[in-house]
Order: C-alpha cells, then sequence, then structure tokens
C-alpha cells in the first residue's frame, strides 16, 4: 500500500520524529482574507480576496490586505483607501483639461486616491511579522499558532480601519483630517486647495492657495495654475448652488 504525504499545511519536520503543523504563505492569506472579510462585509463593504470595496455618494472607499515574503518572516498588511466625491470631481476635471479619459464612480476611483491620511491611521496591529519556522519544510512556511495570531490582529485592525474609512467619506471630514496634520508638506496643498474650494469662497482658501503657491516655488515646481483655477471656480460654484 502507498502511504501518502500529509499536504504541507499539515506536516512540516522540526527535528527527528517531530511533526508540526505549518502553513505556507498562500494558505495564510487565504485565511487572513477569509478573517477580514467577515469583519468589514457588515460594515458594507464588497469583495474578495484581499480586496473590499464601499461605494457611498459621498465617496469610494476600500480595504486591502497585502502580503511579501521577507528572510524570516511573512509579513501581512491591511490597510484603507479613501477617496471623497470632492477628490473624484476634481480628477475628472482635471482628467478632461489634459484630454484623458474620465474616472469611473467606483473602484476605478481608489487609482487617484490622496493617501495621506490613511497611512497615518493605521493601529499598530496593521502590520503583522509571521514568523518562519526554522525547522520545518519548505523554508517559507509559519506555524499555525502564529498565523491564529495574525487573523487576530489583523482582522481587529481591519474593523478599526473600516470605520475610520467610513468616517471620512461624509463631506469635509477628509479635510480636516488633513489640515490636523501638522507641517503640510509640498505634496499635501492641491488635495487641502482642492478640499477647501469645495466649501465655497474663504479667507481659508485664498491663504492655502498662497502657502501651496510658496510651497511650490520652495520646492522649485511650476506654479499650480491649474489647481487655482479649479480651485476659484468650485469655491464660485458653491456660492451659487
Amino acid at each position: 500500500m502507498v502511504m501518502r504525504r500529509p499536504p504541507i499545511a499539515q506536516r512540516g519536520v522540526r527535528g527527528l520524529g517531530t511533526v508540526c503543523r505549518v502553513v505556507d504563505p498562500e494558505q495564510a492569506m487565504n485565511r487572513l482574507n477569509k478573517d477580514v472579510g467577515a469583519v468589514v462585509r457588515p460594515l458594507g463593504f464588497r469583495g474578495s480576496r484581499g480586496n473590499w470595496v464601499l461605494v457611498t455618494p459621498d465617496g469610494v472607499a476600500q480595504v486591502a490586505t497585502s502580503r511579501r515574503s521577507l528572510s524570516g518572516t511573512i509579513f501581512a498588511h491591511v490597510g484603507i483607501v479613501v477617496v471623497p466625491v470632492a477628490w473624484w470631481e476634481y480628477v475628472n476635471w482635471r482628467n478632461a483639461h489634459w484630454g484623458r479619459p474620465s474616472v469611473a464612480f467606483g473602484k476605478d476611483a481608489l487609482r487617484h486616491d490622496i493617501g495621506f491620511v490613511e497611512t497615518r491611521r493605521r493601529p499598530p496591529t496593521a502590520y503583522y511579522h509571521m514568523r518562519v519556522d526554522p525547522g520545518a519544510y519548505p523554508a517559507n512556511v509559519t506555524t499555525a499558532e502564529e498565523l491564529e495570531r495574525a487573523a487576530a490582529a489583523l482582522s481587529g485592525a481591519a474593523g478599526v480601519l473600516a470605520r475610520t474609512a467610513i468616517d471620512l467619506l461624509p463631506p469635509g471630514r477628509y479635510l480636516d483630517a488633513l489640515l490636523s496634520i501638522p507641517d503640510i508638506g509640498y505634496g499635501m496643498w492641491e488635495p487641502v486647495v482642492v478640499l477647501l474650494a469645495d466649501r465655497g469662497p474663504s479667507d481659508e482658501l485664498e491663504q492655502a492657495i498662497d502657502d501651496m503657491c510658496a510651497s511650490y516655488a520652495e520646492h522649485g515646481a511650476e506654479r499650480p495654475d491649474l489647481v487655482i483655477e479649479y480651485a476659484r471656480a468650485r469655491a464660485a460654484d458653491r456660492v451659487s448652488a
């Protein structure tokens, strides 16, 4: 009779005569995605296999997982992307000016995210290094116990992040989060000005335009006339709306 070997997810060698249950990177992510999906779907996110999207009248949000196999560890991560509808409208206005196709309001909009707030809202448990079992074969596997710890950490972080994404979608919320960042950098001024314009004309908008121009000049960049043109037109539209 031919004896069948147990699948790699259940068999590993840890010295002579010792068998342990191990998990390869793909199996690990399948389990993590299952647990993360179970957390974010009740909040309205739809998707699978590490990518869940929520589309609302206020914007589009995403929860996503990723992994990398590094020396001695399987690195797993969960994060979010948020695209307020006011930013999506600007992206399409800019694309029209440049002669580029418009971006559909949905998952395609996620490729045009702002990004500065989401990376600052990740809880520490959004990252997990699953230790590779040095006594197992093959050399890139982790243990079932380590996977359990990773699943608990990342699914907990996914719940926090999904609620954060939902909270950032209503008008003005993403802007308020941007403005709360100390020392707004060069790349942040464009979304600050665009989202401020959605509130209509104001001294705060004019100051932000001046600060943006100063920051661009400091970095040797061209004056952002296109951003200014949009912001002033958008602000004026808000008065008449």
